[in-house]
């Protein structure tokens, strides 16, 4: 299972073509790969008879059981979102009464509905595909297959419930304290502690007359209070399982492209294809026109779940116009948690 960093390092190379095409991205990228969901946890396209003239169709249900369920409704980025979009997922999560819908596009905001009290859903939290994100990582965990449930969401909102309630107290707090009233009082009680000292009143009159009081904020962020995700990830070692050969540039970077592979097997060619971004990285074995940029040896070809049988570039080196083309490979493993470190 990946953490935020990875799923935003796949996310650039996904397929924007249409909402169909960025769906299909999303379940295999974020769902299975990030997530672990498997493929009968997923229901795409779910067609719900509602009433005798309606159907409810939403993007994708995903189920652990009966209980523990959640929505997503994508738009392609670049769309705008609309009133009417979010309208459209609260109207699926009443109807078919799940408590958690997400909507994606551009960004990825998770929705929390009470199921059978009339409320509206209320946005508990909203992401851009940003790897600084704090609240990339509580996702992860919050919406993992080990990990997701309606209680731990519904936690989560009550703690989000009341992060909102203790900023809202601060915030009305040093409006108070920054107020000219407040400076008014202020000085008041400054005047009344030190005439309490012995001071005489006209000397203290002339002290304030001569002295600024200014109280300002210095820091935007007012809540003290975080929500500390349990998310666990593991590293998987480059080196772990080095084929015989030498471990040349071109071999380097084949075993990177292997484990990544590896990993997303049961990806189809497209999908898989999509992690690179580029051509020249990987080919099914009968598009390629000239063996000798590829390593071809029959050891060397990996077959996935499709009955594709993929061959990988042996056009790699660490100088000149090959650095950005390693730097990308490098940066694409250690976003699936593969250690990239470069042979000695």
């Amino acid at each position: 299972m990946a953490n935020w960093a990875s799923i935003c390092q796949m996310m650039k190379y996904a397929d924007k073509q249409s909402e169909m095409a960025y769906q299909k991205y999303v379940r295999d990228m974020i769902l299975d790969i990030a997530l672990g969901w498997k493929k009968e946890e997923i229901t795409e396209q779910l067609s719900l008879q509602l009433g005798s003239t309606q159907r409810l169709i939403p993007d994708i249900l995903v189920s652990k059981d009966p209980r523990n369920r959640f929505i997503i409704e994508m738009k392609r980025p670049g769309h705008t979102k609309t009133r009417e979009n979010i309208d459209q997922l609260v109207s699926y999560m009443k109807q078919m009464e799940v408590p958690v819908g997400i909507y994606i596009s551009d960004e990825l905001d998770v929705y929390y509905k009470t199921i059978g009290d009339g409320s509206m859903p209320v946005l508990i939290m909203s992401l851009h595909f940003n790897i600084d994100d704090k609240d990339g990582d509580t996702f992860v965990s919050l919406f993992s297959s080990d990990n997701f449930s309606i209680d731990k969401i519904r936690e989560f909102k009550e703690f989000i419930d009341k992060k909102t309630a203790y900023k809202t107290k601060v915030d009305r707090l040093l409006n108070e304290v920054t107020s000219i009233e407040f400076k008014t009082e202020l000085r008041s009680l400054i005047s009344k502690y030190l005439i309490g000292r012995g001071e005489d009143k006209d000397v203290i009159e002339d002290v304030l007359d001569n002295t600024n009081i200014t109280l300002s904020t210095i820091d935007a962020s007012t809540s003290s209070i975080e929500y500390l995700p349990t998310q666990k990830t593991h590293n998987h070692q480059l080196h772990q399982n080095l084929p015989r050969r030498k471990v040349t540039v071109q071999r380097y970077a084949y075993n990177l492209i292997e484990q990544i592979i590896k990993k997303n097997r049961h990806l189809r060619f497209g999908a898989l294809y999509s992690i690179f971004g580029k051509k020249n990285r990987i080919s099914d074995i009968k598009d390629i026109a000239d063996p000798k940029r590829w390593f071809t040896d029959e050891e060397d070809i990996i077959t996935i779940a499709d009955g594709t049988r993929i061959v990988i570039s042996n056009q790699w080196g660490f100088n000149n116009n090959c650095k950005a083309k390693m730097d990308e490979l490098r940066k694409i493993a250690e976003s699936f948690g593969i250690d990239a470190t470069l042979p000695e």
